[in-house]
């Protein structure tokens, strides 16, 4: 579901990528309207998204961040509820947060995240309409990093020395260094152009 809140693929489609492509995903990035899609209910509460991305790993992937660009308040991408609110939901305003959640096993000492604990990444949240293609640009950026720490990690794996952080980045590493990039762009975001800018 794109930001401007139009679905991009229908039913058949969703139902081949949970079969065929969530079992092979490392980690999926769903915005709040695709993570809601996928699981058919609403996600009004950070309980909620935390149940949800449970929900969502229980599908095949190995990884999640739920997107928080749009706050909990939003019903759409383009509406906002006027129901009273909750502290916990109150709490949340002015910030974009971003929940990871893995199952993914590790090797190493114990990590901040596991499939019963998630971690909630938190930035600000700028008031721009300027935000296209920054879900694409997260995935990517994700798909950086977690390719860096493997290519370190290939390296010494195969007889070379290496050190360094670069070493050491898993998912949640990753979520949090793209999070950071995207959050930045938006920062300087800019109008180019028809529409809402990069």
């Amino acid at each position: 579901i794109s930001t401007s809140g139009h679905s991009l693929i229908n039913d058949e489609a969703k139902k081949a990528l949970m079969e065929h492509v969530f079992p092979h995903a490392h980690v999926l990035t769903p915005n709040k309207f695709e993570a809601e899609a996928l699981l058919g209910r609403t996600l009004n509460t950070p309980q909620e998204v935390e149940q949800g991305a449970k929900d969502i790993l229980k599908m095949g992937v190995k990884a999640v961040l739920i997107k928080g660009g749009h706050s909990l308040l939003e019903t759409s991408s383009t509406t906002t509820t006027t129901t009273p609110i909750s502290s916990d939901v109150n709490a949340t305003i002015g910030y974009a947060q971003d929940y990871f959640l893995s199952s993914i096993p590790t090797n190493e000492e114990p990590r901040l995240c596991d499939a019963s604990a998630g971690v909630w990444i938190r930035t600000a949240r700028y008031d721009s309409v300027h935000t296209h293609g920054t879900g694409c640009t997260l995935s990517s950026a994700i798909a950086s990093a977690l390719a860096l720490g493997h290519q370190q990690r290939s390296l010494l794996e195969s007889g070379s020395s290496g050190t360094g952080a670069t070493l050491a980045i898993q998912e949640v590493d990753a979520c949090c260094l793209a999070k950071a990039y995207v959050t930045a762009g938006i920062g300087q975001g800019r109008q180019l152009g028809q529409g809402p800018g990069p």
